[in-house]
């Protein structure tokens, strides 16, 4: 298990951003050690049903978002098809998490009352540079370099490209009298390039490595399209190519599209797919 854990999550994690690329690694564990090899394992031991502690719902082979929607987790799970989902149970996908945690009380259960976390659990202190650094010895992601604005005018000194993520606005420094943020990342130069809000806006992407919850390519389609966890599913256009690529075209710009970050798409509550994004503009 933890060799599949090095394999599958950790080193693309790493690798990622050592191509400025802005990783998911909890939709990877999910797709490859949850439900990839702890569900095989399940069903060689003659279990019927897989039931983790996901905020989510499953529903006649479909999955849909959790009841409380501030925990809902299906941005990680897009990638489950037909296969896994009529083996998988979300048992707390019905409930808020309030009604969890009064459950896990009445059962006496001591996690009752653990203060949550949302960081990786791989990374100690949210120190993703330290964790890259401690798996490297060098890397041209981790050497210092040239902070420019769109003109090329240099502003500023970054740490090294694997430190930021775009749209990212902490950790700049005081470059101009108006807030900055990473629009930006070229490795060829070692630059980073930062401007105003508005040019972190982005209308159109492409994604690969593309799944459908329904195990089909549909055609195009209207959809709800989340880029980040956090994110407020958009309106968009998808254009699959009839393969395991799309285009997404937004109604409205957003903030911050990240290639190696996942765009999950929804109609409703129900999850579609989803893929990942690398061509962003």
């Amino acid at each position: 298990m933890s060799d599949l854990f090095e394999d599958k999550v950790i080193r693309p994690f790493v690798d990622s951003y050592l191509h400025s690329r802005t990783p998911n690694p909890c939709v990877e564990c999910n797709r490859s050690v949850k439900f990839g090899y702890l569900l095989a394992l399940a069903e060689a031991w003659g279990a019927e049903t897989l039931a983790t502690g996901h905020y989510a719902r499953a529903v006649s082979g479909k999955l849909f978002r959790a009841k409380d929607l501030k925990k809902d987790q299906t941005y990680f799970l897009y990638n489950l098809t037909p296969k896994e989902l009529k083996h998988v149970q979300f048992p707390v996908g019905e409930l808020l998490k309030s009604q969890v945690r009064e459950r896990a009380r009445q059962l006496g259960l001591k996690t009752a009352d653990k203060p949550e976390s949302q960081e990786i659990c791989f990374v100690p202190r949210k120190d993703y540079r330290g964790f890259i650094e401690s798996r490297l010895e060098s890397a041209a992601a981790l050497i210092p370099g040239p902070i420019r604005d769109h003109s090329g005018r240099e502003v500023g000194r970054h740490r090294g490209l694997a430190s930021y993520t775009i749209g990212q606005r902490k950790g700049l420094g005081s470059l101009a009298a108006q807030p900055r943020y990473v629009i930006r990342m070229e490795p060829q130069t070692n630059t980073l390039v930062v401007g105003g809000p508005e040019e972190t806006l982005c209308s159109f992407f492409t994604a690969a490595a593309v799944s459908w919850t329904s195990g089909r390519i549909p055609q195009e389609l209207a959809a709800e399209v989340r880029i980040r966890h956090r994110h407020a599913p958009a309106l968009a256009r998808i254009v699959p190519d009839g393969g395991q690529r799309v285009s997404v075209q937004f109604e409205a710009p957003q903030r911050a599209v990240s290639a190696g970050q996942s765009a999950v798409f929804y109609q409703g509550e129900e999850v579609l797919g989803g893929g990942i994004i690398c061509a962003p503009r």
